[in-house]
């Protein structure tokens, strides 16, 4: 039995004897319909309690599990039967339930339209799962389940057989850097809290995505809330921390109440509070909900949020492990730093090193989306590089279409072309390339993307959510806006090429934080690698994916026109004469607006 499988079998109760059902109850899963499917599981369950097909099969019970990763294929069902692997269905419906219950627990035969695909289990084994480890294989609202598998045995451990010092010696040898984004060697930073001058120390998660394309700590915090506060408080212990605040979206409803209930689990089991696990060590954390703001994701936004003020970032230095929340020494580190930090003191700091290049050791969890057979969250080796990802992982392409642009680092990140697939996905590497790792998600497209119409996306997105505390962010993102407008509407002119380039360079040289540093990346990379693109935009007036709305130019097809006039009468502007009296309608596309009026009122398909 293999490590993966004995961690499954502790958490479902295989080894009971009875068949067991699982129903991911992720956001995403809840999104899709889970609760729902979840019911008439149990439904089913209670109609055959008793019954002698059932008994004959040991029995049922149901169970929830959190993310495994793979919100693509939502709902995620899991059937345990001892003994048989474990079978897990994709994309389960309530209608669906019926025929997996008859086919699988009472029939033991899988449900095969259904079941995952053998390289749905491949991908999942290629994995270096760490933080991900127990997404998807215990119930994230139970203590025991993660007792069971060796839950909070570490911290044990650590509290017990080491002091302090040898922690932070253990996690700085690791070369563990922060996942968040920044890439900080959390040893040093944990080094300077430690030693930084001070009656209280506070130590924080940093819960906060306001990236549109990213969402692990969020997983994380749902599917294993536990394994976040086990290495929490190993951080807490080993900087000699007296306070400590999880900070995460108020909008991230499944995450709070879950890590609520952990944070009171583990006072009950004298993991958390007074004299911990009867140490002289105490100390407790609350959950505090920041606004929904992009900006909040910022260390020092994120503190002023919680010192109840407006989320405003500052200059730094000094910085927050000298003088951070309430002006005490602070150690701030994500959701997923924290669930690693456990299973590094687990494991050791030569496990972690094994893995990775050596300036970036260990493995970072992406959210995958894209034109790509499977997508969600999946945990990689910083060795992996982008083709490993879209092609080995992922599935690559659908359709059999080709590569266009890969998205790297959500809207503060940068486009990279096919030629790049050999990028390692390590910090160094990424920002060598054009991009940065952000808050790591990745997304790939085929040539249906138009990247000018990405990079507005972007740009709009960290305008509309810039703070507006410093002018290079505030008015400059604002001016790069509108000349990517001008292009996707047929207004651009050359010149605003090495106008947007020298735009980009300055915000990223004199924003007042990183956030403001990082959103121009899209137009710098677009421009490095996609120049042709926005030439054509501009020379040629014509968006070759569709995507810009402003460069249609409409069409009457002579042979299709049967003059009906249904198009003139919804023109606003009088752009479109004839169509009466067997003569072929005509467009003037210098009055016309692009509206696409006489395209929706044509029943023959006549305009194109």
């Amino acid at each position: 039995m293999t490590v993966a499988e004995a961690t499954e079998s502790q958490a479902t109760g295989q080894e009971k004897g009875t068949i067991k059902i699982t129903v991911c109850m992720s956001l995403s899963g809840q999104a899709e319909g889970a609760k729902d499917v979840y019911a008439e599981f149990q439904k089913l369950i209670d109609e055959h309690q008793g019954s002698a097909e059932l008994s004959e099969r040991g029995g049922c019970e149901m169970g929830q599990v959190g993310c495994r990763g793979y919100c693509s294929r939502d709902v995620l069902v899991d059937v345990y039967v001892p003994g048989q692997p474990r079978v897990t269905y994709e994309r389960v419906k309530v209608a669906n339930v019926p025929q997996i219950f008859k086919d699988h627990v009472l029939g033991g035969k899988p449900f095969a339209k259904l079941a995952a695909k053998p390289d749905y289990y491949e991908t999942l084994e290629k994995q270096a799962r760490v933080a991900l480890k127990n997404g998807g294989n215990i119930d994230p609202e139970s203590i025991d389940d993660y007792i069971k598998v060796g839950g909070y045995e570490t911290l044990k451990k650590v509290m017990t057989t080491m002091t302090p010092e040898q922690v932070r010696k253990e996690i700085r040898r690791s070369g563990l850097r922060g996942k968040g984004g920044g890439g900080f060697f959390t040893g040093d930073k944990w080094e300077k809290t430690a030693n930084a001058p001070g009656e209280r120390k506070y130590i924080m998660v940093n819960g906060d995505e306001g990236n549109p394309a990213s969402y692990m700590d969020r997983s994380i915090m749902e599917g294993c809330p536990h394994q976040v506060l086990e290495g929490l408080l190993i951080g807490a212990y080993a900087i000699g921390a007296t306070d400590g605040i999880i900070y995460t979206r108020s909008d991230y409803s499944i995450a709070v109440r879950r890590l609520n209930m952990a944070l009171e689990a583990a006072r009950e089991r004298g993991f958390l509070g007074k004299n911990i696990l009867g140490t002289d060590f105490s100390i407790d954390f609350y959950v505090h909900e920041g606004m929904e703001a992009f900006i909040g994701g910022e260390s020092t936004a994120l503190m002023s949020s919680v010192e109840g003020k407006r989320p405003f970032p500052k200059a730094q230095p000094p910085h927050s492990s000298e003088k951070g929340v309430f002006g005490y020494p602070t150690n701030l580190n994500n959701a997923e730093t924290w669930a690693t930090v456990t299973e590094i003191m687990k494991q050791g700091a030569d496990w972690y090193l094994s893995m990775g290049p050596e300036n970036s050791p260990g493995c970072k969890v992406w959210a995958i989306a894209g034109n790509l057979k499977y997508a969600g969250l999946m945990e990689f080796d910083m060795n992996t590089t982008v083709g490993e990802i879209i092609n080995d992982y992922c599935g690559g392409i659908l359709k059999k279409k080709d590569l266009k642009v890969v998205h790297i680092g959500g809207v503060t990140g940068g486009f990279l072309p096919p030629e790049k697939l050999d990028t390692k996905t390590d910090y160094e590497s990424l920002i060598e390339a054009g991009a940065i790792m952000g808050q790591a998600s990745l997304s790939a497209y085929d040539n249906s993307a138009c990247v000018i119409d990405l990079t507005r996306f972007s740009i709009g997105f960290n305008e509309s959510e810039t703070c507006g505390k410093c002018t290079p962010c505030r008015i400059g993102l604002t001016l790069i806006k509108n000349m990517l407008d001008d292009i996707a509407e047929g207004r651009g002119k050359m010149e605003y090429l090495d106008k947007l380039q020298g735009m980009c360079e300055e915000i990223n040289v004199t924003s007042l934080c990183g956030l403001g540093e990082t959103a121009v990346k899209s137009v710098l990379s677009g421009l490095r690698y996609f120049r042709k693109e926005y030439e054509r935009h501009i020379v040629d007036q014509v968006c070759d994916a569709a995507m810009c709305t402003g460069l249609y130019r409409y069409v009457v097809k002579e042979d299709e026109c049967v003059a009906c006039g249904a198009c003139i009468k919804p023109c606003p502007t009088g752009a479109i004469t004839g169509g009466t009296k067997k003569v072929s309608a005509h467009i003037d596309m210098d009055l016309c607006i692009n509206c696409n009026a006489c395209y929706q009122a044509c029943n023959f398909l006549a305009i194109a």
